[in-house]
């Protein structure tokens, strides 16, 4: 028998052990990996898709370069300032995820329940708070913080104080979103988002073609989108609870671990609206918050981090935080698989630490690292082959920005592999509930990289600087972020985090 036999069998006796219910129940693990990734991989192609329409809606409202340089610039801003918006909401749909996994691997299912429904209840309360934050802050951010033209300016105020609003209807899908991925059903997640982005690209170009708006015919599609949606979430959440009504009969208030035993060890039931869990619990949010916050302390960080760096190029010209904008987007094709392969890793490591199988969380983490590296750098690959046809999508008519754009899109040849694993690592690790640690390493990798090496480049060498240069120096940033993650992952001192 060679080393991989024992290996695999070793992994096969593990998940004996560590078995998991509902659909994952008797799969292999690279199975469960592939069953829970296929609908977010599905989720974040359509978002690509709508995300990309956004841009391409935008720099086709004037055939003239130069201004289809300020619209790229604008949009590609508001990208920024909404990132500072959402930092709440993420750290609900953080917490979220790890209990709710956990709470599914022990089988503790009227726990993971109430938690799901205490998340919606942060996820509106932090909805309005980031509205309130991106309405007050997009003057100051825009226009004091970025160096751009009046017009690509304009662009950015005029998309922000209509397209903040987005976010009083995000927190709630956002939250019970990732409360749904912890306890394993992706499905529901993709059909939410395909509703959120499918409207959006419908009402976008209603807005913007039909009735000739203008950059806030997008902002309105995006609102209305997530509006519709999250009343179609809320809906779900309503029926999974009649259904569970009628299959509990008199005991549907008390007794759901009880009738989750009575259906066998692979039964795993549905998340679903319960009124009085939505009465604010002081104890459960604070254990929400305890492992969502040390995230959104890292993305606000990160968010600093990533402005200054903005404020750099922004100082190269419009042309540079158009192609900028644009290499993100192109980059993103790549996060499609990253990300699904990432949310199935998280959703299972909570899932296995909670049926108090370590081995099997560890080995998730290495397959999916192994998947992401695999699927990300053959995208690099193909980024460096045929640049053009990418950047073409969104500046055609623009030589500017192509000539800008795609030396960058030719980087990701060597930034792909790095970033697939120190991605993996960080939603992984996340899912496990380290957050802390994880956002220790990405201040002191992105803070020493991106800002103290950026300013003293930008100080003493700023003639040298350019958009391929800073591209390089963050994948300088990705690799040190992975090698350090993958020490902490051998470690196991995640294994034993308490949720």
């Amino acid at each position: 028998m060679s080393t991989g036999d024992g290996r695999e069998g070793k992994i096969r006796a593990a998940l004996a052990k560590g078995r998991l219910g509902g659909k994952l129940a008797g799969l292999s693990l690279p199975r469960q990996i592939v069953t829970i990734a296929l609908w977010p991989l599905l989720e974040q192609v359509m978002s690509f898709i709508c995300s990309s329409t956004s841009l391409i809606l935008a720099t086709g409202m004037s055939d003239d370069g130069a201004v289809k340089e300020q619209l790229a610039s604008g949009i590609g801003v508001t990208g920024y300032v909404m990132w500072l918006g959402f930092l709440m909401q993420g750290a609900v749909g953080m917490g979220a995820t790890a209990i709710v996994s956990r709470m599914t691997g022990a089988h503790r299912f009227a726990e993971g329940n109430y938690a799901a429904n205490q998340a919606a209840v942060l996820g509106v309360i932090a909805g309005m708070l980031s509205a309130v934050l991106m309405y007050a802050t997009a003057e100051f951010l825009v226009t004091d913080l970025l160096s751009l033209s009046d017009f690509a300016r304009e662009v950015a105020l005029r998309f922000m104080y209509t397209g903040c609003w987005v976010a009083i209807f995000s927190g709630v899908v956002f939250a019970v979103n990732a409360a749904l991925r912890g306890s394993g059903d992706t499905k529901t997640p993709f059909f939410i988002m395909l509703a959120v982005d499918g409207l959006n690209v419908v009402f976008s170009l209603v807005l913007v073609y039909g009735f000739g708006m203008f950059v806030e015919g997008l902002a309105w599609g995006m609102v209305l989108g997530m509006a519709i949606a999250s009343v179609i979430l809320v809906w779900i959440l309503v029926r999974h609870a009649l259904q569970m009504r009628r299959c509990m009969g008199e005991d549907a208030t008390n007794s759901l671990d009880a009738f989750c035993v009575a259906q066998g060890e692979t039964y795993v039931p549905p998340l679903f609206l319960r009124l009085r869990d939505l009465k604010p619990s002081w104890s459960m949010m604070v254990r929400i918050l305890d492992i969502g916050l040390p995230q959104a302390v890292e993305v606000g960080g990160i968010w600093l981090i990533q402005i200054y760096v903005l404020h750099v190029i922004s100082r190269l010209g419009d042309a540079s935080v158009g192609a900028h904008t644009i290499a993100i987007r192109i980059e993103s094709l790549s996060f499609l698989p990253g990300f699904a392969i990432g949310v199935a890793g998280a959703a299972l490591v909570g899932q296995y630490l909670g049926s108090g199988s370590v081995r099997l969380a560890h080995e998730t983490v290495r397959r999916c690292v192994r998947y992401s590296v695999l699927f990300m750098g053959a995208m690099g690959v193909v980024f460096y082959l045929c640049p053009e046809f990418f950047v073409r999508i969104f500046a055609s008519d623009s030589p500017g920005l192509m000539a800008v754009a795609v030396p960058v899109v030719q980087v990701f040849l060597l930034a792909e592999p790095f970033y697939a694993a120190m991605l993996m690592l960080k939603m992984c690790l996340r899912g496990a509930g380290d957050t802390r640690r994880v956002t220790c390493v990405s201040y002191g990798c992105m803070g020493f990289f991106r800002v103290g090496c950026l300013f003293v480049w930008n100080l003493f060498w700023p003639e040298s600087l350019s958009l391929v240069a800073l591209w390089c120096l963050f994948v300088v940033d990705m690799a040190v972020e992975y090698f350090i993650l993958q020490r902490m992952l051998d470690g196991l001192v995640w294994a034993r985090r308490r949720v």
